[in-house]
């Protein structure tokens, strides 16, 4: 959760800063896609990385260069020596750590609890990570709005919460590794050890379905950090970047009710149902979002994506979590992680590009139209996508 929250205020910060700096969400779209990109490029290395060695270590490590990168833009901005391309590469280097972090820290979660649990477990670990907009920008937010504190305060407070989650990691005790292929040489074992990932996921059905239609929710509902700086100032009348860091906190609250709710969630068959609705209303809540006029109306709008979107997600998680056998999850949860992603980074890059010509709010509302379609058509084209909302189980053909 501090990890989650110091992403997310770093986010914000950064964000509003670019938009201020350059006026330009082509710009912002740059930045979000300097951060997002290297979960295209270093998730599924990041992946076999913690298949290959001890889980625990290299979350400590990877949250501890987070850290580093958050306190060194912080002493940038403060010192006022900070230009946008710094901005940029710190977003790529910290994009870099969290893309090996993610699937470190989602496949140890497993070695921690018993099997009976395992759902549950996953499920808590996706509202901590979620909800943490809510609590780092409970903070942030009302701070960016203070002249004297602002962007540089902000920054501070994203590190100290980096540092705190690198202390609390050191407390894990568990020792887990996956299981690497032996008797080839370091290269070429690597390269077979992700091509068996790889391969695992586009010959099983089940999990390739869940993953492509994460791909579309990442690329048509779920790629709006880059637009959501301008639609404040636009939309809502924003002077500085309290009400941006409002609609994000409403997220985090909608996605810790949602996902704290789905881990008391036992039956199989609800969840299957859940999946559907919350895929669904992933699709309306952000043309909710487009046409609201005031900040309530906006922040409403925004817990309900925060509520779908990462219900949404934690249910198709956990699906894959629970169907990846534990020497290949590593790699499996960095290739759903590459997806979602690596898709997201260009979706911010075009969305950002895209809002400096024709706004925001259009592209928020003809995305979540379009999402909505898919989510029908693939369900009425796809008999085991019907089965899981039906049933909650899922198919093996």
């Amino acid at each position: 959760m501090f990890a989650g929250a110091a992403m997310w205020t770093f986010i914000v910060a950064s964000s509003w800063f670019t938009l201020s700096y350059s006026d330009s969400s082509t710009w912002v779209g740059i930045i979000t896609f300097a951060s997002m990109i290297p979960f295209l490029v270093v998730s599924l290395p990041g992946g076999l990385m913690a298949d290959r060695v001890d889980r625990r270590t290299l979350a400590q490590i990877t949250l501890f260069a987070g850290f580093i990168v958050t306190a060194i833009l912080a002493v940038l901005v403060i010192s006022g020596t900070v230009q946008l391309w710094h901005v940029a590469v710190l977003a790529f280097l910290g994009g870099g750590f969290r893309a090996i972090q993610e699937p470190t820290i989602a496949a140890l979660v497993p070695n921690q609890v018993p099997q009976n649990v395992l759902l549950n477990a996953i499920t808590l670990n996706a509202a901590t990570r979620h909800g943490a907009r809510f609590f780092g920008l409970l903070i942030a937010a009302p701070l960016l709005a203070i002249p004297s504190i602002s962007v540089a305060g902000v920054l501070v407070l994203s590190a100290l919460l980096a540092g705190v989650s690198t202390l609390l990691m050191a407390r894990v005790k568990t020792v887990s590794t996956g299981r690497g292929r032996v008797g080839q040489g370091m290269v070429g074992g690597a390269l077979k050890d992700m091509w068996d990932g790889l391969t695992y996921i586009y010959t099983s059905k089940p999990i390739a379905l869940i993953i492509i239609l994460v791909a579309l929710h990442c690329a048509l509902v779920m790629s709006f950090e880059s637009i959501m700086p301008v639609f404040s100032q636009e939309n809502l009348g924003a002077t500085d970047g309290s009400i941006l860091g409002y609609l994000v906190m409403g997220f985090g609250l909608g996605s810790l009710i949602g996902t704290m709710l789905l881990a008391g969630v036992r039956s199989e068959k609800v969840k299957g149902q859940l999946l559907i609705w919350t895929s669904l209303f992933s699709g309306f809540t952000p043309m909710l979002l487009a046409v609201s006029f005031n900040v309530p109306m906006g922040v409403v709008a925004s817990f309900g994506m925060g509520i779908s979107q990462a219900t949404m997600m934690a249910l198709t998680s956990t699906y894959i979590q629970t169907l990846a056998p534990d020497r290949l999850r590593g790699r499996i949860s960095s290739l759903y992680i590459l997806h979602a992603g690596g898709i997201m980074a260009f979706a911010n890059l075009g969305y950002g590009i895209g809002a400096d010509y024709i706004s925001a709010s259009p592209i928020l509302f003809t995305t979540g139209v379009t999402f909505i379609a898919f989510v029908v058509l693939l369900g009425v084209g796809q008999p085991i996508l019907r089965q899981i909302y039906r049933t909650g189980q899922v198919a093996t053909a």
